[in-house]
């Protein structure tokens, strides 16, 4: 049986003290990631890994002068951060910084500071044993095998502890836990498949059963996918393909591109379109820790404290992220900081899109999307795992993949109808192992989405 592993408040304030403490510079900071993360890896309808790992990253970013350099160290367990071990790790980084030339965008470190305070652990999630994820998983495969379908994913539970300190007297603390379950099912002949996740801060909230017949269902449905010719069609997105999307405009949130010129949201003569409708009137954008769907951390990478911000309200671009460095130069604030994405809806069911729908497409889930113009925000991408023919108001079958050129910053001008916000993470983060940021999305019905050629893959 795995034994407790966590880090109090009181324990990392004694670590960071410590690391402090070994310093010879005036100004160090020091990040310290401890967590117990297990997993429970299923393919071919059967389990292939399993295993759990305690593991203590720390991260020290020293400054002489305006030298700056910063060593890392990963430890099996805390019971290996010995002061030896500790103190040559700041040595490495002091010995980095004499070495470095002089930071033009230096910042002098960050005082104490006050922060929100976070629901976002649940002791059981975080310390969830083999046995209990097993079991999950033994009940989402028993519906692929039900339908003689070829199951793959994998369980993943999380318990997390960050710590944020540096000389200057701050300290930061937040512990999160996060229990996924993804999944993909195939036909056997593999001419159909599809794809459903879901995430919560507490497993109790992870239906894994649920969510493996969402897949399984999906995958006996698009079977026999005809082709269909490449162009711009209306398009409903689910929230999983709204994710998938998301990436480009997580690209855009930063103030300086768009003050510099590079970003979809600058503007001509050195502006930016803040202020400006950019989306449809029903389009509310925010971050927020607090959710208590999706809490995220309460401070950002330099410990400086996040809160509720719009990125858009109303459609009018309200905020983009400033960094305290650009804010400084532009005598603005800095932040917000967008540690999670939520957008509102309105409550319409996909099938009432659907039935909206003369003729269009159903995107169940994007891939492999990458950048290709960010001063349009324009990716490029293919759907995957489920895309559907709509033709009268009812699906009328499955179509093969399209590879598609498309900027969301576009399409959320061309909103007709949204869906009930769920939790979603990006899929293609998700497969490499942490999901990216957590979003709260609704189902998304568009009046153009443009499609560029077809692609013969599942």
């Amino acid at each position: 049986m795995a034994t407790h592993f966590s880090m109090t408040r009181d324990e990392a304030q004694q670590l960071t003290k410590r690391i402090l403490s070994f310093a010879t510079v005036r100004e160090i900071q020091v990040s310290v990631v401890a967590g117990r993360r297990s997993h429970l890896r299923f393919a071919r309808n059967s389990p292939t890994t399993s295993g759990t790992s305690d593991s203590t990253a720390i991260t020290v970013i020293v400054w002489k002068g305006k030298r700056k350099a910063s060593a890392s160290a990963t430890l099996s367990a805390r019971g290996g951060s010995a002061d030896s071990a500790l103190r040559a790790l700041v040595a490495e980084a002091e010995t980095l910084a004499a070495l470095s030339p002089e930071d033009p965008e230096y910042m002098p470190l960050l005082g104490p500071q006050e922060y929100l305070e976070v629901k976002a652990y649940d002791a059981e999630t975080a310390e969830m044993p083999a046995a209990a994820r097993a079991k999950a998983v033994g009940e989402a495969l028993a519906v692929a095998r039900s339908k003689k379908l070829v199951a793959a994913g994998i369980l993943r539970n999380y318990g997390v502890y960050h710590a944020l300190a540096n000389s200057a007297g701050l300290f930061a603390y937040f512990p999160s836990s996060t229990a996924s379950f993804s999944i993909t099912a195939r036909t056997a002949d593999g001419s159909g498949s599809s794809y459903a996740e879901t995430s919560s801060v507490s497993m109790k909230s992870v239906d894994c059963r649920e969510t493996a017949a969402i897949a399984v269902k999906r995958a006996l449905d698009s079977r026999g996918a005809r082709e269909l010719p490449p162009g711009d069609y209306p398009a409903i997105l689910e929230p999983q393909a709204l994710a998938d999307m998301a990436t480009s405009l997580l690209f855009a949130l930063n103030a300086r591109p768009a003050d510099e010129g590079r970003s979809v949201f600058s503007a001509p003569g050195g502006k930016t379109r803040i202020g400006e409708r950019i989306f449809d009137p029903r389009v509310n954008i925010y971050t927020d820790p607090q959710h208590s769907v999706v809490p995220a951390s309460s401070f950002s990478g330099d410990g400086f404290p996040t809160a509720k911000a719009y990125l858009a309200r109303n459609g009018v671009l309200e905020n983009l992220s400033h960094t305290r460095y650009w804010a400084k130069q532009r005598g603005r604030p800095p932040g917000p900081f967008f540690v999670n994405l939520i957008m509102d809806g309105e409550g319409k069911p996909i099938s009432e899109m659907i039935a909206s729908m003369e003729r269009g497409i159903l995107l169940t889930r994007l891939w492999y999307l990458r950048m290709v113009d960010p001063q349009q925000a324009l990716v490029t991408g293919l759907t995957r795992d489920g895309t559907f023919y709509i033709e009268g108001g009812k699906i009328q079958h499955p179509v093969k993949n399209f590879r598609f050129n498309e900027s969301l910053v576009r399409l959320l001008g061309q909103v007709e109808l949204l869906g009930t916000p769920q939790r979603v993470m990006q899929s293609e983060n998700i497969s490499f192992g942490d999901g990216g940021m957590r979003m709260m999305l609704p189902a998304m019905k568009v009046r153009s989405f443009r499609f560029t050629s077809v692609s013969d893959a599942v």
